[in-house]
């Protein structure tokens, strides 16, 4: 797999990236796809893009992200063309952006099989496969490129080790009070990932 690697201070993408970015844009403007899914454990049968339109540049900020953003899809479009929802139709997780430039990421398929031997180190081969693959947690710093409209994640741990010490570009294609949208184009397997989040809300207080 080849992970896409940027530093903060590199040079701008080259042109090949900039196309890329404005190929990836005007796809999600123009359509929302629903297309059969690829067979997995607790796999939807159809797998819809996130919808949305590509904001006027200004609008990224760093203070428009800060906060804690949860997961509500997460669509994986193969090189091939097939798309798969490789976190489950409802997949679990988060990513909060701190106002001091770090990051925590949290994400996982609802359906992750139980340890059947109720010890975390004593998981047979394929519960041990099944929870590999349905998990990514990350942690590090980030970024924020209010030109390009892009957030950058500066890894420094993943639970996909190939990560640590990567950089990887999200290019946000929308952004409101309360939703957010980007694409990966270098996720952990080759493609490009679509995902559509929510602002979490602190919990209502409990009445005196």
């Amino acid at each position: 797999m080849t992970i896409y690697k940027r530093h903060p201070n590199s040079a701008k993408p080259d042109n090949n990236r900039s196309t890329a970015r404005t190929i990836t844009a005007a796809a999600l403007l123009c359509m929302t796809v629903a297309l059969p899914s690829a067979s997995a454990i607790g796999q939807s049968h159809m797998v819809t893009l996130p919808s949305g339109s590509p904001n006027g540049q200004s609008q990224i900020s760093q203070s428009r992200l800060v906060g804690t953003w949860i997961y509500e899809s997460v669509v994986l479009e193969h090189t091939n063309g097939t798309r798969v929802t490789p976190f489950g139709p409802d997949p679990k997780g988060f990513i909060t952006l701190s106002a001091d430039g770090r990051y925590s990421l949290q994400l996982m398929r609802p359906d992750l099989p139980k340890i059947a031997s109720k010890d975390r180190l004593s998981g047979t081969s394929e519960e041990n496969r099944a929870v590999a693959q349905g998990v990514v947690s990350q942690f590090g710093t980030y970024s924020v490129n209010e030109a390009e409209g892009t957030l950058t994640l500066h890894v420094e741990t993943s639970s996909f080790p190939n990560e640590n010490g990567t950089d990887h570009e999200r290019i946000i294609t929308f952004i409101s009070a309360d939703k957010l949208q980007w694409t990966n184009p270098t996720p952990t397997t080759p493609g490009i990932a679509y995902s559509a989040l929510r602002r979490a809300r602190a919990p209502a207080e409990p009445p005196q």
